[in-house]
């Protein structure tokens, strides 16, 4: 296939918001797979003065690395102070029900008279359905943001079970739990599943807390893709400049209002699946996280070829995800432009050329979501996409 598009984009840190970022970053050229985190670091340490050996180029090095992981933790974390935030996770019912239905479903095998860990448990709902509903004997409630936690201990107070509960307030891996646990409940999914890195934390807690044939909840998760046409999408946002305002006509203004929403891109949206190029999509990653290492979930990337079936313009690309939980039968939380809406919604990502495709044409388009080498918390996401 003939490449004739590379489109890159450096995403946020911030919560439930994909924020754009300066054309300078955006438009940047990729860094060659191999070459990826390897850039010198110009930064350097303040060395104490009861350092017992010299430090060298590569401990300093580390050392830059360290405090930037450490800001940028305590800058994700800090987001979550903002109770607005919590509000609009516990109002996303296809969220918060599906693992309400899935610990019920779960309860006689992997929650009644068990130790649970809840992994980054927020104001403290899961904590609270595996407690209550789940009939777990103890559940440690890791929270990392100082003031979460206290909201959280006051929450399971006011529900009669701090002799059930424990909120600890601390990152995953800094935190000592008082035992191993039988299983790990989370909700650590962020837009297109990986932002916000929180999966390497739950794996983290996987690896070193969670006992011998354990249960995860959610055991199951997939990135899915699929070429769309999104001028609708485009529309919404730019099509006030369409308008007579107040007799004149500011129609001119319109290409440059689109270009501004292309530039964004990718935020959350909506679309349907009338917008989709396909009816089935693309799986971009497809993991078990009972087994998938943690160095596995920094770099996803796929290849794929799409073709259409009626005249069909492209101009961009959705991207969701699903999970899926270990019931009988499989409690499933899906995030796609067929379910019902959720807070995640679907990420779109524009390109700036529009492609027509006549029946029986395909796109070539590859897809790379890969943890930034400065910030783990950062995803650069690449797509290239040509004739077939």
């Amino acid at each position: 296939a003939q490449v004739n598009k590379l489109w890159v984009v450096t995403l946020s840190v911030l919560p439930h918001a994909i924020m754009a970022v300066p054309a300078a970053r955006r438009n940047r050229k990729p860094v060659p797979p191999k070459a990826k985190g390897k850039a010198a670091v110009k930064s350097s340490m303040k060395v104490g003065t009861k350092m017992k050996k010299p430090t060298t180029a590569k401990s300093r090095t580390a050392a830059v690395r360290r405090k930037r992981k450490s800001e940028a933790d305590k800058d994700m974390f800090d987001s979550y102070s903002r109770l607005e935030i919590h509000k609009s996770m516990l109002e996303d019912e296809p969220r918060t029900d599906a693992y309400r239905r899935a610990i019920v479903a779960g309860k006689s095998k992997h929650f009644l008279g068990k130790t649970v860990l809840d992994v980054g448990c927020g104001v403290g709902i899961l904590s609270l359905f595996a407690a209550r509903l789940g009939g777990a004997r103890r559940v440690y409630a890791v929270e990392a943001c100082a003031e979460t936690a206290a909201r959280a201990r006051r929450v399971v107070s006011a529900n009669g079970l701090s002799g059930v509960i424990k909120v600890i307030n601390g990152t995953m891996e800094s935190v000592v739990l008082p035992s191993k646990v039988d299983t790990i409940v989370s909700e650590w999914m962020g837009y297109f599943m990986v932002h916000e890195s929180m999966l390497d934390s739950v794996l983290y807690a996987r690896d070193k807390w969670l006992r011998k044939g354990g249960a995860l909840y959610p055991k199951h998760a997939r990135v899915l893709a699929c070429p769309g046409d999104f001028r609708s999408q485009i529309e919404s946002k730019a099509g006030f400049w369409r308008k007579n305002v107040y007799g004149f006509n500011l129609s001119v203004l319109k290409p440059e209002a689109e270009a501004i929403v292309r530039a964004e891109s990718p935020f959350a949206d909506y679309c349907k699946q009338g917008h989709l190029l396909s009816k089935k999509p693309c799986v971009v990653a497809d993991w078990d996280l009972a087994t998938i290492p943690r160095s596995e979930i920094r770099n996803l990337e796929s290849s794929f070829v799409s073709t259409a079936t009626h005249k069909f313009v492209v101009n961009g690309f959705g991207i969701w995800f699903d999970v899926s939980f270990p019931t009988e039968p499989a409690v499933v939380l899906s995030t796609g432009p067929r379910d019902p809406k959720t807070h995640w919604g679907q990420t779109l990502a524009f390109v700036d050329h529009e492609m027509d495709l006549k029946p029986g044409e395909g796109i070539a388009w590859s897809i790379s979501i890969a943890e930034n080498a400065e910030n783990h918390r950062f995803y650069d996401l690449s797509i290239e996409h040509g004739y077939a």
